[in-house]
């Protein structure tokens, strides 16, 4: 039997309603890979004596930055997430703070709008069509 990633649930009014259940493997290798983080792993330590907690350990054992899933420094695995919504089919070039503004919803990193921004102007796509001002 195979597995599509989506629930049926009843909407109360006689109707059905499809939810999306499906997991990014991009966001299953974040929440394993954020033990390699030598800074994540100290933040994870510290997270349960914070007063005012910005920083928490979910039961799961995965660290969220105020509800953002905390992204590790490990290698290539930013620039993957990058990569992966710059060429989504969805967003086709979208330029650094749209980008932004999407991947933000989901991810938290130290940088992340630097790297960003340094992603989209290394694309020749965009440099050819970029408009003067």
């Amino acid at each position: 039997m195979a597995c599509l990633g989506v629930r049926l649930v009843d909407s109360g009014d006689g109707g059905v309603v499809l939810q999306n259940t499906a997991k990014s493997s991009l966001t299953a290798e974040v929440n394993e890979r954020q033990y390699e983080d030598p800074e994540l792993v100290e933040l994870r330590e510290r997270a349960p004596q914070q007063k005012k907690p910005l920083l928490e350990l979910k039961g799961d054992g995965v660290l969220k930055y105020r509800g953002y899933l905390c992204v590790p420094d490990v290698v290539g695995l930013r620039d993957r997430i990058t990569s992966k919504a710059y060429y989504s089919w969805y967003s086709i070039h979208p330029g650094s703070t749209k980008m932004y503004h999407d991947i933000k919803d989901v991810y938290w990193g130290n940088d992340m709008k630097k790297n960003i921004t340094e992603f989209v102007a290394q694309c020749p796509s965009c440099q050819q069509v970029k408009v003067d001002h």
